[in-house]
């Protein structure tokens, strides 16, 4: 029996691919994770959720749910039925680049507890997913938007890294139950660069460092042996060559698309909500008002040349939208499937073809099932995040995930992105995952740590919960 801990670190390292984490692991440029992690813990592979990026992608970590379970279903959204009812709602529409991030605490579904909520004396450093955290243990509250500021403009992300690492020395002194914090570095030297420029690689490297420092002050404070420290990533990155702007496509087939940042206009038919650039919703006005989510039937009989233009665009991967019988239909140039939640278990339906490669087999499966047959296709865990996007009310009708090397934003992009994220394939949804202590399972979800954290504390692990615990 894996023993109890006191008290748990979980260092979110923001755009952390897993090979290139491995990669340097065997080149010997992290030696201090390699000491704390690979002699005593693990280092696994995990799965990220559906859309894979920041913001809805560390709910899992410190919930236990997927975003479609927690009804924030991307980094923006358009809610159809608080704007049918409520035309100047603070609910209709969102977008968490900028001051709106204050708020993903407050869409999140209430009943959800997070880690903060669950351990009271527990800390925060630059995470704005941190509902629960004590006013005194919020340690950026007062300068997150400052740093994101100063380092927007000078390209300085190693020193909100550095930052990061000093505050969490800091705490490292007083009595905690539990730290969450974010190094932004990798993930946006990757979107300035590639995912292995030099200057990316570099942030890797200062996780390591910052790694070290944390253990070597454990150790000598006499804390070590009751903590556990976690090292995860929310998404990977792929390098992005080609922009696809899916709202100024959608105006050009004659269709008024409301998008951000042109959010003060009328008389729209659509809106396009676009999240780490790679991953879209789509939501459409019905025939005669915008409440509740049109089925792709539906969306066909309005607009009939749309599903098919879009598929005909190298840009655009896969296509997920409900049919009148409520399954997820996912649709691609290579073929379509649909499936469908029972209870625990997924239906899965081949209609033509082999959009997301997933090995023939028995068409009801577990979700553990799920995650071992797709574990090693190009979409992993492709099944259930299909699926748990859609339990959102604010998902999209339509709902886009891009092919690599392409993204879905063309204009009003500063700095240009030179990465993107999002996506259900690969490279976006496979995230490290280093544990110091021993995992039972080669490949977990990101949504896996929060019950895993319960269980080593000796709390009970609540019922309705996506995450399962890994020790």
């Amino acid at each position: 029996m894996t023993s109890r801990k006191k008290r748990f670190i979980v260092l979110l390292a923001d755009g952390a691919r897993h090979d290139v984490f491995r990669e340097q692991l065997e080149a010997g440029a992290l030696p201090r994770l390699e000491e704390i992690f690979l002699s005593e813990g693990s280092f696994a592979k995990a799965t990220s959720v559906f859309p894979s990026t920041t913001g809805p992608a560390y709910m899992p970590f410190l919930t236990g749910c997927f975003p479609g379970t927690c009804n924030v279903p991307g980094i923006r959204w358009f809610d159809k039925e608080v704007f049918s009812r409520k035309r100047f709602s603070l609910g209709r529409f969102r977008s968490y680049v900028g001051f709106e991030s204050l708020l993903m605490n407050r869409d999140m579904r209430p009943e959800l507890k997070t880690l903060f909520e669950h351990f009271p004396r527990s800390h925060n450093i630059f995470s704005s997913v941190n509902r629960g955290v004590p006013a005194a243990g919020n340690a950026t509250a007062q300068m997150r938007l400052w740093y994101w500021y100063y380092a927007h403009l000078t390209d300085r992300w190693h020193m909100v890294d550095t930052a990061a690492a000093e505050k969490c020395l800091e705490i490292l002194d007083k009595d905690f139950d539990f730290l969450f914090m974010v190094f932004p570095g990798i993930d946006e030297y990757s979107h300035l660069s590639r995912p292995r420029h030099k200057s990316a690689l570099e942030a890797y490297q200062s996780v390591d460092r910052a790694m070290g420092r944390i253990a070597d002050r454990l150790k000598k404070l006499g804390k070590y042996d009751e903590t556990a420290l976690f090292i995860v990533s929310d998404h990977g990155l792929s390098e992005t060559k080609t922009h696809f702007g899916v709202a100024s496509y959608l105006e050009s087939q004659g269709i008024k698309t409301f998008y951000y940042p042109k959010i003060f206009k009328w008389g729209f038919q659509a809106a396009s909500m676009v999240s780490g650039n790679a991953m879209l919703h789509l939501y459409f006005k019905g025939p005669e008002k915008w409440e509740g989510r049109l089925s792709i039937e539906e969306i066909s009989e309005l607009h009939p040349r749309i599903v098919s233009g879009l598929l005909e665009n190298p840009a655009v991967d896969l296509l997920l939208s409900q049919d009148r019988q409520g399954w997820v239909q996912v649709l691609s140039r290579r073929g379509a499937v649909k499936v469908k939640e029972e209870g625990e278990n997924l239906r899965y339906e081949v209609l033509r073809g082999d959009p997301l490669g997933v090995p023939a087999g028995q068409p009801l499966l577990s979700r553990s099932q799920a995650l071992a047959l797709t574990a090693n296709t190009e979409y992993p865990d492709s099944l259930v995040q299909v699926t748990q996007i859609f339990r959102s009310r604010r998902s999209g009708d339509l709902v886009i995930s891009a092919a690599k090397g392409y993204d879905l934003r063309k204009r009003f992009e500063h700095p240009e992105h030179k990465s993107s994220h999002g996506a259900l394939h690969d490279e976006h949804m496979l995230i490290p995952f280093f544990s110091s202590v021993k995992m039972k399972r080669e490949v977990v979800r990101s949504a896996d740590l929060f019950p895993s954290i319960l269980e080593l504390h000796g709390d009970p692990i609540p019922e309705e919960i996506d995450g399962e615990s890994f020790v």
